[in-house]
């Protein structure tokens, strides 16, 4: 809650109470008794506005500049931590199976605008022989730089992947104290209207801390934004029909007015107060950044290229892996007389296709009869699902994989025109089941579950109003049209870890109090509402007031649940696998945490909203059901919950529409394909272990 918004509400809780106890001053009769809690009410309220303004002083004690430079610097050191432990789990499934790296060579790229200055070449050492014995690694080579700001251009599946990652490794394990923590961005995913220092807190939270701590490292520095997928920002080039382009490689030709792109290099070539020394490090295509136009390339950076594989490295690769199989041997004498497949392997993508599909079986040398790159590539796809399956023998058909991955292909295929989606999040593939179909079921089981947690508050009275009926139906009617509007939203999840915290701590420090300011005031607000029907003769309304005050004083209550406060707290503090938090498991435990919260803060509202209305003379409180005042502020708990914190419920739901398009146990397949290699990860989001392969795999439906 902002501090304008707390001091609002103390002003109108202080207005209130001072117009009461006028109205009650004025009316007169009162004894000394009654006196007295008149003036306690006022000094109450402007004691509220004095506990206030402490608490904000004492806030903005803590922490001075200084502790926050070193709570900046321990939180980034947890933050390596466990960014290095999730890179290592990606590099094992990047490198494949077989363990063995390639070594891959870069040279400084001759062709961009304000070039900066750096060594010529360089390395990303692999498990065999090193390219040459003086060039420097990666992270060697940054550090050479007279730039801060490294630009990583190559073709498509040369393995600029495996370079961020090995680059993300290694300045970690060489990080001082004081150093930035490299982290992996995927650019396609920054919406422009965001600030780009905004965009990077989000990524820096995703990657597995809090927005506090996010913030802070952001602000003294301490991020290193490895930032890849300029090429994904904008879709390629189009006929006048909307067909696309394709160049003799197959691939679709760059957009060289790619608007998204150039927007966000902009950005960049002006970000911080010294942009020369704003570090960051850039991944993008080869033929995509040379398509832009050359004084619109990022400034102030060095620029390299990934060199191409020749066939002796190639050779010398398949032998140290396969050794002594007589039908590798075969292939690898073979490989120098065919020009197709030398031009293919230069690329680790397709080497590393090449040695998925014929690791257990087959003979590699069947690929001398493809005449044209087309059709080796699209030989080779062809069996990459097929040798995972074999490889890693499970539940899983080869037939069924193709056709599960080819329905999430075409959903990524089909989204926003802004550009081709890559991230497979799991929470966002529920328009797969038909959005019409699932915000509807939604919706439904939604009215049900308030229907169930409202009712038996009705049917335990001997005779029933049939008005409690009626307002349970007006609030099934609510419930359902707002989650309607709201189907599929990503639901949240509560680590036990976010959960018992200091996070959880400040959270409540800083809002319950002010929680049950808000609810007391619903009981405020009835009390001049009371007096004025009273002197209207409404005594049917005076009656009914109880309840209806109940009802709001819960609504206002929870607001600070529901707005900036624990959705705001724990929806931005998801572990690093995005995919693996949403399990059904810990969302439901999410969904119930947020339930105990809503339904403890909508019963402190009720007592304080009772003790409000006891200071009045006109309502009697011993008159009122005691059930009616006890339904109505259920009602209001129960309509915000099942609204707000329904994840488990909208995820089951999407489930249950998706009618065999993809496997009830999503999450156990995604993770059983990326263990396979058929997918990777980035920024906790699956992806297609390569786009080839995800456009080959949506075009076979």
């Amino acid at each position: 809650m902002t501090r304008a918004l707390r001091w609002l509400i103390t002003g109108l809780v202080i207005a209130c109470v001072a117009g009461w106890a006028l109205i009650q001053l004025l009316r007169g009769g009162q004894n000394a008794s009654d006196t007295s809690s008149i003036v306690s009410m006022v000094l109450a309220a402007v004691g509220l506005a004095v506990a206030l303004a402490g608490w904000e002083a004492a806030r903005k004690a803590l922490p001075q500049p200084e502790d926050a430079l070193n709570f900046a610097q321990s939180a980034a050191d947890t933050l390596a931590k466990k960014i290095l432990a999730a890179e290592r789990k990606q590099f094992r499934a990047l490198v494949g199976k077989d363990e063995e790296q390639l070594t891959l060579t870069f040279t400084r790229r001759p062709r961009d605008e304000l070039p900066g200055t750096g060594p010529e070449r360089g390395q990303v050492e692999g498990s065999g022989p090193v390219a040459e014995a003086d060039l420097p690694g990666i992270a060697a080579y940054y550090r050479a730089c007279s730039k801060p700001r490294l630009v990583v251009t190559g073709a498509p599946g040369a393995g600029k992947t495996v370079l961020s990652v090995q680059l993300v490794r290694d300045l970690i394990k060489e990080r001082g104290l004081d150093g930035p923590v490299p982290v992996r961005v995927p650019l396609a995913e920054w919406d422009m209207k965001v600030p780009f220092e905004k965009f990077l807190i989000g990524r820096v939270i995703r990657a597995g801390t809090s927005e506090e701590r996010a913030k802070w490292m952001v602000g003294n520095g301490l991020v290193l934004p490895v930032l890849d997928g300029l090429d994904e920002m904008d879709p390629g080039r189009t006929d006048n029909d909307g067909n696309p382009l394709y160049g003799p490689d197959g691939q679709q030709l760059p957009d060289p007015e790619a608007p998204r792109a150039l927007a966000a290099l902009s950005l960049l070539s002006n970000h911080g107060d010294t942009v020369s020394e704003f570090p960051l490090v850039l991944l993008c295509r080869t033929a995509h950044y040379d398509a832009l136009p050359r004084l619109k390339r990022l400034e102030h950076a060095v620029g390299v290229e990934i060199d191409p594989l020749d066939h002796e490295h190639v050779t010398a690769h398949l032998t140290t892996v396969f050794k002594d199989e007589e039908r590798w041997q075969r292939f690898t004498r073979g490989l120098p007389a065919s020009e197709v497949l030398r031009e293919t392997l230069a690329t680790p993508w397709w080497l590393f296709l090449v040695k998925a599909v014929y690791h257990r079986r087959g003979d590699p040398s069947e690929l001398f009869a493809h005449s044209t790159a087309p059709a080796l590539k699209d030989h080779l796809l062809s069996l990459f699902i097929p040798a995972v399956v074999d490889l890693r023998p499970s539940r899983y058909h080869a037939e069924r994989v193709r056709g599960w991955l080819a329905v999430i292909a075409c959903h990524l295929r089909d989204g926003p025109p802004a550009g081709e989606r890559v991230d497979i999040h799991r929470p966002r593939l529920w328009p797969i089941a038909g959005i019409d179909r699932v915000r509807h079921t939604d919706a439904v089981a939604a009215a049900l579950v308030f229907l169930g947690l409202v009712l038996p508050l009705v049917f335990v009275r001997e005779r029933p109003e049939p008005w409690l009926f009626a307002a349970a139906g007006l609030g099934a009617v609510l419930v359902a049209r707002d989650v309607s509007r709201q189907g599929g939203d990503l639901p949240m999840c509560a680590p036990w870890g976010r959960v018992f915290s200091g996070t959880t701590l400040h959270l409540l420090v800083d809002t319950l109090p002010v929680g049950l300011v808000l609810g007391g005031l619903g009981g405020l607000a009835a009390l001049p509402v009371a007096w004025f029907a009273d002197s209207l003769g409404l005594g049917s309304l005076v009656s009914f007031l109880p309840a209806l005050a109940m009802l709001w004083s819960v609504l206002l209550g929870l607001v600070i649940v529901r707005g900036s406060g624990i959705t705001h707290t724990f929806t931005g503090t998801y572990p690093p696998d995005v995919n693996a938090a949403v399990r059904w498991r810990h969302v439901l435990r999410g969904d119930l945490l947020y339930g105990c919260v809503v339904f403890v803060v909508a019963g402190l509202s009720m007592a304080v909203a009772q003790w409000a209305l006891s200071f009045s003379d006109v309502l009697v409180l011993s008159s009122v059901p005691a059930f009616d005042a006890l339904t109505f502020g259920l009602m209001a708990a129960a309509l915000r919950w099942v609204v707000d914190f329904g994840g488990s419920r909208r995820y089951l739901v999407f489930l249950l529409c998706l009618r065999g398009r993809l496997p009830y146990r999503l999450g156990r397949f995604l993770r059983w394909s990326h263990e396979g290699g058929l997918l990777r990860t980035s920024g906790g989001a699956y992806q297609f272990r390569h786009r080839e392969f995800q456009r080959w795999v949506a075009q076979r439906t």
